[in-house]
């Protein structure tokens, strides 16, 4: 009984140091990103200046990343929409639902002053749809097109795919073509029986925001292309989910214990 408490004891040790480990390694990873340094040089003297949020009392607990090329006639935006989290067992963390890139197409006001931002058509982009525009563009042309039920469907395009209901079928659809110079024509339009300037689900106005049309310049591209490649991860949930993996893989090792699979 004696040898039996004694290592019952070891075990709840070492689990407890494990755990001690794994906060701090996730603190770190949590943390690391929202420090910044700076270093002041005065003759000989070199000071280095730290400088974080948590330590201004200015921690944010939202970010809202967001990109946008201003046409003449529409301006184009697009957004990230993260993925949704829940617990697996005890202590662990999975991805319940992936998140998702938005192109946010926004109809310049009546006016000519400023842009009707009330009246923007969303495009959702799933993880595989990026794929895809990641290996056509800018060489290939790319449509893709998000199936609704004219006076259903929503307008947040939130459900990505189609909507068994009755009624009309609607389709929204994304149409990207290479142009002159380098140049790539984005465009979004409603669709019914191959007809596209229907009117938008639930919409009141008289006159169709649709299509929309905004022409990227080459660079204007290459930062898209860029948040493509960098935000797969992050959408999939995988940056997320391999940190706390790899911190708990580091918080095993450090405390003498292994893998154990």
């Amino acid at each position: 009984d004696t040898e039996v408490s004694r290592r019952e004891a070891d075990e709840q040790r070492d689990a407890a140091r494990e755990d001690r480990w794994a906060m701090c390694l996730v603190n770190m990873v949590i943390s690391w990103p929202s420090s910044s340094s700076s270093i002041t040089s005065i003759g000989n003297n070199t000071k280095i200046h730290n400088r974080s949020f948590s330590s201004m009392g200015m921690m944010p607990r939202r970010g809202f990343p967001q990109y946008t090329i201003f046409g003449p006639d529409s301006a184009l935006s697009i957004r990230a929409v993260l993925p949704q989290f829940r617990r697996a067992g005890t202590d662990g963390v999975s991805v319940e639902r992936r998140g998702k890139l938005v192109f946010e197409f926004v109809p310049r006001n009546a006016s000519g002053a400023g842009f009707a931002w009330s009246e923007k058509t969303l495009f959702s982009l799933s993880v595989e749809e990026v794929g895809l525009l990641l290996s056509q563009l800018p060489g290939n042309g790319v449509e893709l097109s998000h199936s609704m039920n004219y006076g259903v469907g929503s307008d947040d395009d939130s459900s990505g795919g189609a909507m068994q209901q009755s009624g009309d079928l609607l389709e929204k659809v994304l149409t990207i073509e290479p142009g002159d110079g380098a140049t790539l024509n984005f465009k979004i339009d409603y669709m019914k029986n191959g007809v596209g300037g229907q009117s938008p689900p639930q919409f009141d106005h008289a006159i169709p925001t649709t299509p929309l049309e905004v022409t990227l310049q080459a660079g204007e591209f290459e930062v898209i292309k860029s948040i493509f490649q960098t935000s797969i991860p992050y959408i999939l949930g995988w940056n997320t989910t391999m940190d706390i993996a790899s911190a708990a893989a580091m918080s095993k090792g450090m405390s003498g214990g292994g893998n154990h699979y």
